[in-house]
């Protein structure tokens, strides 16, 4: 064996280690680089999160709370009594109305609806009290009596009382043959 020889034998294996030594090293920098950009963008994002403060965090609920409740199904299939909106409407528009023909009135079970359905609130039950206001806009009901008519449903102090609240208010639109009529409905929430 020539010295020649042994140098061909030998380098090959060499050779291969090196490459392969330089495979796993390129492969281990590609794996830290990956981690690197990775950990800089969890960083990056997180800088951009926020935590949600208690006020927005109770503004939000009230006002899924209040779409949550013009949204519920009373179990009456009219037109007027189907959901907790309609019956609020009914009230205005046709308060001599009975769902289901000899059921209750619109407004007594808007009224039933809703103190049932906030009862299962766990959070609004133990911690809270509300109240859920009806105004017309626009317009005037009047009673018999002469004065505004208007829905309060809950505690009808809270409306008054100068406390921190939380507040959310949405709109039925109601059209007639007699035109477009809005009322406001407004979702009001305080601590106990």
């Amino acid at each position: 064996m020539s010295k020649e020889g042994l140098t061909d034998e030998v380098c090959p294996r060499k050779v291969r280690v090196a490459k392969c030594m330089q495979k796993a090293q390129t492969s281990m920098i590609l794996i830290i680089i990956v981690i690197v950009i990775f950990g800089g963008l969890v960083v990056f994002l997180l800088g951009f999160a926020k935590t949600i403060s208690q006020t927005e965090y109770m503004n939000l609920y009230t006002h899924n709370l209040l779409l949550t409740i013009m949204r519920i199904d009373t179990g009456y299939t009219d037109a007027n009594c189907k959901l907790v909106s309609d019956t609020i409407s009914c009230t205005f528009f046709a308060p001599e109305w009975r769902c289901g023909g000899d059921g209750p009135s619109c407004l007594s079970l808007a009224n039933e609806t809703v103190s049932n359905h906030i009862s299962q609130f766990e959070l609004i039950q133990k911690s809270f009290r509300y109240l859920l206001k009806v105004t017309p806009e626009g317009f005037v009901v009047r009673l018999p009596t002469g004065e505004p008519f208007e829905i309060e449903i809950g505690d009808r102090g809270l409306d008054t009382e100068r406390i921190e609240k939380f507040t959310a208010s949405e709109r039925i639109q109601k059209t007639t043959t007699t035109g477009q009529y809005n009322l406001r409905v407004q979702l009001i929430i305080a601590k106990r």
